[in-house]
């Protein structure tokens, strides 16, 4: 039988390694991207640490915790900002408001390739060879004879249908 802590760090340090599992799908939940949300996590258990202080433990800890994670995904994502993977501080904004502590929403890795899958072959042919690695627009449209305006109204309109089909799937909880 484990002792309860006797202090308020080993409280805390309980609290932070108790809800690592939690605060991971919450993090991917907001960033596609495995390795940069294992950043985040790490540095949210900084923040924890450092702000432990100003927990009230009164207050759930998950709910506290959610919110200086969000603030941390906020700048990773501001930190990588150039990088054209990124989401729109909207859709991070969208996914923090309906993420539910009860019901975690499916991760946005799994969203965004259940909407993939549903798009018709050549437009995810399409919108998948726009991000590989040194891919350009100007490229791309050459390769297709298309002007890089036309290719680009197409890719814009292809990123919408993400958008949405993202937005719509997201309320669905894990299964």
């Amino acid at each position: 039988m484990s002792e309860s802590p006797r202090n308020p760090e080993e409280r805390m340090v309980g609290w932070i390694a108790g809800h690592q599992a939690a605060l991971h799908r919450y993090i991917l939940s907001l960033l596609p991207d495995r390795s940069l949300a294992d950043d985040v996590l790490q540095e949210t258990n900084l923040v924890l640490w450092r702000k432990a202080a100003d927990y009230d433990p009164s207050q759930p800890f998950l709910a506290w915790a959610f919110g200086i994670a969000r603030f941390q995904v906020m700048a990773a994502r501001r930190d990588v900002g150039r990088d054209r993977h990124v989401f729109n501080d909207q859709l991070v904004d969208i996914l923090a408001d309906e993420h539910s502590i009860d019901q975690p929403a499916k991760p946005l890795h799994e969203v965004l390739e259940n909407c993939l899958g549903r798009l018709p072959d050549h437009q995810r042919e399409l919108i998948l060879a726009r991000y590989e690695p040194g891919a350009s627009v100007r490229d791309l449209a050459k390769a297709r004879s298309q002007t890089p305006g036309a290719l680009s109204v197409l890719l814009l309109r292809i990123r919408k249908l993400l958008e949405d089909c993202i937005a719509r799937n997201l309320d669905q909880p894990a299964s």
